[in-house]
């Protein structure tokens, strides 16, 4: 939390954490947010009154055990920070822990070995910022922290601490390594529980990417400016989840090569994707997530039909009927999450795929204009809520209620305020779609064919 951004509401959060003090302490200045040092009451009152899930103490500097004993305790998710900290005993280590939350000591420049066995203890994400330099006593003892740690300021890694931190389990990242020795890849990639992050690496070298071929956990490497076809080769035999990002430009060889990938693959950075990129890729036989892409044509469509897993395309807001007609032929699974217009032949064409597909956005919109989309969003959503739509008077709303009303599952219109009665009666029909109780609902007069709703209130009539 950027420090500026307490400033709006800094006075009513102080005041209410200062009234909520004992009287003998109530007369005090309502810093208690700005405070360099807190007593245990006033540590209690600060997260007692904590404005939502962010909470930062920009000028703490001396943390007892008992201050961090009360910052740590309250139930709830929230996230502490805490970057004037420089310094941290076993004992305050030890209470900090019980955040479930997560924590951010950005401040802290040393830990001895016992300070980090207690820090170890804590759940949540631990953000250590400031720690530029480990021994390989003190990283083992934080490879046992059991939630998401990040160790943004390490910028140097030597094979012993590598070997250390690797029997981490669950998240580690290392965003501030803008290189690895060999050695040290090697020993990380005996990392296989969780996702190892490496976002300062933008250039791998290929007896990098060797190291990292024998890697079984998740491996992201999210801001890779290049990728020759020698580390793309190495890289496809990782047998874990591997995320890529950065990627602008990737060689029909280079995608060739990373489609020999077994696990899920996520290859972000370019928004557009060449026909011969896109036939390489689809060679790749699991999950395929390409969250960049936002230009979908109908060639890329066309030469991702051979891919048979899961296809996930969240960026693309809508695709033509021409890319459509490709798609549903698919033979996996399809996350179009993003789509938020589809014409009528494009949600007619998308109907016909016989797999899943991830219609989030689409089922969020505040219009539902055509049948075609009716169709596809029930055909696709076995439980499916429309809680945005609002009104039901496009042209053909009384067929789009009678396509919801003749869904195979649920569906559901819980903020629906206006329809015709024709409308009304036909979504009232199958039995299975929810709506508010009907005194709720503006009655608008029938359309005649092809022009939109009157608004009319005929409830009296």
């Amino acid at each position: 939390m950027a420090f500026a951004s307490l400033r709006p509401s800094l006075a009513a959060l102080v005041l209410a954490a200062s009234a909520a003090l004992p009287a003998a302490e109530a007369d005090q200045p309502p810093a208690l947010f700005l405070a360099s040092e807190l007593t245990e009451v006033e540590a209690a009152a600060v997260i007692q009154h904590r404005p939502g899930w962010d909470v930062c103490l920009p000028n703490l500097a001396t943390l007892t055990p008992d201050v961090a004993a009360a910052l740590a305790k309250p139930a709830g998710f929230y996230r502490l920070s805490l970057p004037s900290v420089e310094t941290l005993t076993p004992d305050a280590a030890r209470a900090l822990a019980y955040r479930a939350g997560d924590l951010d000591l950005p401040g802290v420049t040393f830990l001895s070995p016992e300070a980090a066995a207690a820090l170890a203890a804590h759940r949540g994400h631990l953000e250590l910022g400031g720690l530029s330099a480990l021994s390989a006593e003190v990283a083992a003892a934080l490879a046992n922290h059991a939630g998401h740690l990040c160790l943004s300021g390490l910028t140097e890694l030597t094979p012993e601490v590598a070997v250390a931190l690797a029997t981490k389990r669950n998240q580690l990242s290392l965003p501030g390594l803008h290189g690895l020795s060999i050695n040290a890849a090697a020993a990380m990639a005996r990392h296989w529980d969780g996702q190892l992050t490496l976002a300062g690496i933008v250039h791998l070298p290929v007896g990098v990417a060797d190291a990292f071929a024998d890697h079984r956990g998740g491996l992201a490497l999210p801001r890779l400016a290049d990728l020759s076809v020698e580390a793309a080769a190495a890289l496809g035999r990782h047998a874990g989840p591997l995320a890529l990002g950065g990627l602008d430009t990737l060689s029909v060889e280079a995608a060739a090569a990373l489609a020999e990938h077994a696990g899920p693959l996520t290859l972000g950075g370019g928004s557009a994707l060449s026909p011969a990129v896109a036939s390489a890729l689809a060679a790749h036989e699991g999950t395929l997530s390409l969250p960049d892409l936002h230009l979908l044509t109908a060639e890329v469509a066309a030469a991702f039909t051979l891919h048979g897993g899961v296809l996930c395309l969240p960026s693309v807001t809508t695709v033509t009927a021409a890319a459509a007609e490709a798609l549903a032929m698919h033979q996996g699974g399809l996350v179009l999450s993003g789509l938020t217009t589809l014409a009528p032949a494009a949600a007619r064409a998308l109907s016909r795929h016989r797999g899943d597909i991830d219609l989030y956005k689409l089922a969020q919109s505040p219009s539902l204009e055509s049948v075609e989309i009716a169709g596809l969003l029930t055909r696709k959503i076995r439980l499916l809520s429309l809680p945005n739509v609002r009104r039901l008077d496009a042209a053909e709303s009384v067929a789009i209620a009678g396509t919801l009303a003749g869904a195979p599952g649920s569906v559901s219109l819980p903020n629906l305020k206006a329809a015709s009665p024709a409308t009304v009666s036909a979504l009232m029909a199958g039995g299975n779609v929810a709506i508010p109780p009907l005194e709720s609902i503006e009655l608008l007069a029938e359309p005649s064919s092809g022009e939109p709703l009157a608004q009319r209130d005929v409830r009296g009539d």
